[in-house]
């Protein structure tokens, strides 16, 4: 199959040095940086290294796009509609365009692919912990054991499963809706939880010594706003008749931590989260809070604002949710919802279904359902 890989960051390139491993594929990477002329890919888990491997760079869309049977949109959130709106013209019948991970509301900016046949997939998370050092060497750290996959129209899924398991080499399984993968956004759950631990009570002007490390300040009233903010978007889910969520698994289970102080001890130990870094800026040796992380700018209008949106449709309380909301918005000035839950002025930054027409349940669910 040809594969084209959308974006060269650290999800991109390793993405592409695993499935060029295989030596059965054409792989092209989308990108405006050819890579290193020299690139190494490292399985961590193998403790192998490959070097000389077939990997084109194509800074010309149509081109990494032609007669591709997989692209895998590996951008953030936020670089999601504009990367859309740019292929559309491109895009075949038969087509399947994945979104890793597939939170975030891009299936919504999809419509017209979908009307020209094209398949649009979405992971629930990310296949791999992966890095990468300047476009040179990139490192598989660790596969998930399975991944969950939903697609649209649903009918291609199980093909896109197998295929799926052949490229990326991790079991896959089928979710009934993909609804299920929109609302699996484990990023914006954990990281708005933490950065509202950290920075409620921030002041502007006031510095840190140092770099704070995100599991480092993770404490057990951490793990309780995120427990609350994990029951709400449950509660959410059961909410919405006419589609099955069962698969949106709750925190709790995915990582078997039942109580605020496991939730703790859970997330403290995974040693892949111990680089992780509270979203500040080096100022002269003082650090601030960086309202520009993607903790933010993605986190934020396509994580917990989507969510949101479906709590208004369903008419479900979430204190915990609007609690962080209203912290962004004390914070930054940028607000999704008024307090009445009509839009604010912000609302077109976000990936709510309604800027795509889709602003009743009903209608979310027959473009579910196609």
């Amino acid at each position: 199959m040809k594969v084209c890989i959308v974006g060269a960051g650290n999800m991109g390139l390793v993405m592409a040095g695993a499935i060029a491993t295989q030596n059965e594929h054409d792989v092209v990477v989308y990108t405006n940086k050819a890579l290193s002329k020299n690139f190494r890919f490292e399985d961590v888990e193998n403790r192998t290294i490959y070097k000389n491997l077939k990997i084109k760079s194509e800074k010309n869309l149509e081109k990494a796009l032609e007669g591709a049977d997989y692209v895998f949109c590996t951008y953030p959130a936020f670089l999601r509609k504009a990367f859309i709106t740019q292929c559309e013209d491109y895009i075949v019948s038969g087509m399947k365009i994945g979104f890793i991970p597939g939170y975030g509301g891009a299936e919504y900016a999809c419509k017209k692919m979908i009307a020209k046949g094209a398949v649009v997939f979405g992971l629930q998370r990310v296949p791999y912990i992966a890095r990468q050092d300047n476009r040179e060497f990139a490192h598989l750290l660790a596969r998930k054991k399975e991944l969950f996959v939903g697609s649209i129209p649903f009918d291609h899924v199980e093909t896109i499963c197998k295929d799926l398991e052949k490229l990326l080499t991790t079991p896959c399984k089928p979710v009934k809706e993909y609804l299920s993968v929109t609302l699996t956004p484990t990023n914006p759950l954990i990281h708005l939880s933490g950065v509202y631990i950290d920075f409620k009570d921030y002041k502007d002007g006031d510095a840190y010594d140092k770099q704070l490390m995100f599991y480092d300040e993770w404490t057990d009233e951490t793990s309780d706003v995120l427990l609350k903010y994990d029951s709400e978007l449950q509660n959410i889910c059961n909410s919405i008749e006419g589609l099955d969520l069962h698969e949106v698994i709750s925190l709790r289970d995915y990582y078997e931590s039942k109580t605020v102080h496991d939730m703790t001890e859970k997330l403290k130990s995974i040693e892949a989260f111990k680089v992780v870094k509270v979203p500040l800026i080096n100022d002269g040796g003082k650090y601030y809070p960086d309202w520009n992380n993607r903790m933010f700018t993605e986190d934020f209008p396509f994580g917990i604002a989507v969510i949101k949106y479906f709590a208004l449709l369903t008419k479900t309380e979430t204190p915990t949710i609007d609690k962080i909301l209203n912290f962004y918005k004390e914070k930054t000035g940028i607000c999704y919802f008024n307090e009445d839950g009509s839009f604010g002025p912000n609302i077109n930054e976000s990936g709510i279904p309604a800027l795509y027409g889709l602003d009743s349940l009903d209608k979310i669910i027959r473009f579910y359902k196609q």
